[in-house]
């Protein structure tokens, strides 16, 4: 059997992106990440975690004041590409681990693994004392499936992470 090379796959994140209006006071921060994340090399029909802090990737802040409904989503801006080739945002998943202080609804619940998908995808709705001003951390990590009959290359996506709220 004949092996076939190896993949590179990175994934630059655009860090926050925050939907506001006039008055609104909500915040979203990146904390104890990085900007971005790097699968590293891996086999075709290879699936892989990434959790680097432990048992998650990435650890996003939330707060809101304002009493209203706010939304965290993800989009993948693109799907992974190298070249003419490409690999579908659904073989790629995020992860909830952990919501620290959140009394809202996880969509997909807490370790159940979403898609993600190159239009918004809802990962966190907020309730009670989400939209009082007490700060919320989601814990996120991620999976991704190389296709099983996918041609080498260095891959890499945009992914958007999204706060809005309701005015």
């Amino acid at each position: 059997m004949i092996k076939k090379p190896i993949f590179i796959i990175l994934v630059f994140m655009l860090l926050v992106l925050m939907e506001a209006r006039s008055f609104a006071t909500f915040e979203m921060s990146l904390g104890e990440g990085f900007q971005t994340i790097d699968f590293g090399t891996m086999q075709m029909n290879e699936k892989k975690s990434i959790t680097r802090k432990g048992n998650y990737e990435h650890r996003f802040d939330f707060t809101s004041d304002n009493e209203r409904t706010w939304y965290f989503k993800v989009q993948m801006m693109r799907p992974f590409t190298s070249a003419q080739h490409s690999i579908p945002a659904e073989n790629m998943q995020w992860i909830v681990e952990q919501v620290v202080n959140g009394g809202g609804l996880v969509s997909n619940s807490v370790g159940s693994p979403g898609d993600f998908a190159t239009r918004p995808v809802l990962i966190y709705t907020s309730s009670g004392s989400d939209n009082t001003g007490t700060t919320v951390q989601i814990k996120l990590k991620y999976n991704l499936q190389i296709p099983k009959y996918q041609a080498a290359g260095s891959y890499t996506s945009h992914i958007r992470f999204i706060m809005v709220e309701v005015l």
